[in-house]
């Protein structure tokens, strides 16, 4: 947790007599926000939660405290949802691991649905070209998906088809003729299981199992 940038600001505070430890311009770390990362990083360790966790990593990039920052990044990326404002915020404050988690979830949304999003404008143009990329490649599986899941089904309607004229659609009292008899009840009853596993056959196909 040691920080050499803290050590060196508070040195100069001792010399000067200041209140405030400067963080960047127009942002200043107050008492309390000290006292809050002072009591998180030594024990007996208050926890990081959702109150408190913005201004930590500000404060870890701030003064380069690298273990805070990944106990904040660990917080973040396992007890909150994804979404464009947390998008942003791992944007603004390099939380990789974050900015990718965010980006998976939020290319669930369509470019009406970001554009509406009043984070839009905040994203940056490589983070919006990147989420919209795994956009496109999630699309594009699912349109491969179904591509397949087409072919599948037509093949299913065909084999239907064809077991109408297959020994398999005919009783046995019909079968050495090869034909089924479309006035005997066996007959029918034989075609209707045998299209009946044809459609289980279709819909338990594991490449219609969406991720």
């Amino acid at each position: 947790m040691w920080s050499p940038i803290l050590k060196h600001q508070i040195l100069q505070l001792k010399s000067s007599g200041e209140a405030e430890v400067v963080l960047e311009p127009n942002q200043k770390l107050k008492p309390e926000d000290f006292v809050e990362m002072l009591q998180t990083i030594y024990p007996p360790n208050k926890p990081i939660v959702e109150e408190n966790c913005e201004k930590l990593v500000t404060i870890a990039n701030a003064f380069n405290m690298f273990e805070l920052l990944r106990r904040c990044e660990k917080y973040l990326i396992n007890e909150m949802t994804p979404s464009l404002k947390l998008l942003v915020f791992a944007q603004e404050e390099h939380l990789s691991k974050l900015l990718q988690k965010c980006t998976k979830y939020c290319s669930r949304m369509n470019l009406e649905e970001l554009k509406k999003s009043s984070f839009y404008s905040d994203i940056s143009p490589a983070n919006l070209c990147n989420l919209l990329e795994v956009r496109c490649s999630k699309m594009e599986q699912k349109l491969k998906k179904s591509e397949i899941r087409s072919w599948e089904l037509s093949c299913t309607l065909r084999a239907i088809h064809e077991s109408w004229g297959r020994k398999e659609g005919a009783c046995v009292q019909h079968r050495n003729n090869g034909m089924h008899q479309e006035n005997c009840n066996e007959c029918l009853h034989a075609i209707r299981r045998q299209i009946g596993k044809l459609c289980e056959l279709a819909l338990n196909n594991p490449s219609d199992h969406s991720d």
